[in-house]
């Protein structure tokens, strides 16, 4: 069972979806995400309590994230892996990223096996479903600028920001 929930940070308000696995999805102020058939965290239940569990973490690390005392997130995670695809192994290696570490798209597709797939490593930060807690964020261009972010560039600066003011 998957359960939803919204958590108004400095970004705005952000929409988790877990399920007794993990989280699965953050959602940004300016997504439309589809929750049909998706059970609100208010109405709990207790066929539903290892979910609950999941997004009650997520909640809490995420509001430590940005009050400055939670550097690493350490949350069980519920996507699909396929670990035979480039997207998959950058997506994972996203996670390597230290707080308040930039690496450039190159670096990441280096660190997921194909140094010359910066673009597919581009592209594996935007489809990324935990923004935030698998901190894309933290990958810029090579030539300088903050590049793309599902979030917005403002979102992305703020992240960095962040982050560089609670090393």
């Amino acid at each position: 069972m998957h359960l939803w929930t919204s958590l108004d940070t400095p970004l705005g308000r952000l929409t988790l979806v877990g399920s007794a696995r993990g989280l699965s999805q953050v959602y940004f102020p300016d997504e439309a995400p589809n929750l049909n058939g998706l059970q609100r965290l208010t109405d709990r239940s207790d066929s539903a309590w290892s979910s609950v569990k999941v997004l009650v973490a997520a909640t809490q690390q995420i509001t430590e994230y940005f009050a400055g005392t939670l550097r690493d997130f350490e949350l069980l995670l519920d996507v699909p892996a396929s670990p035979d695809t480039f997207r998959d192994r950058a997506q994972r290696a996203l996670r390597d990223i230290p707080f308040g570490e930039r690496w450039t798209y190159s670096r990441l597709a280096s660190a997921a096996g194909s140094a010359q797939a910066a673009r597919a490593a581009g592209s594996a930060c935007a489809s990324n479903p935990l923004p935030l807690v698998v901190p894309c964020h933290r990958v810029v261009p090579a030539s300088g600028g903050l590049g793309a972010y599902r979030g917005g560039v403002a979102a992305k600066r703020l992240l960095l920001e962040h982050e560089a003011g609670n090393q």
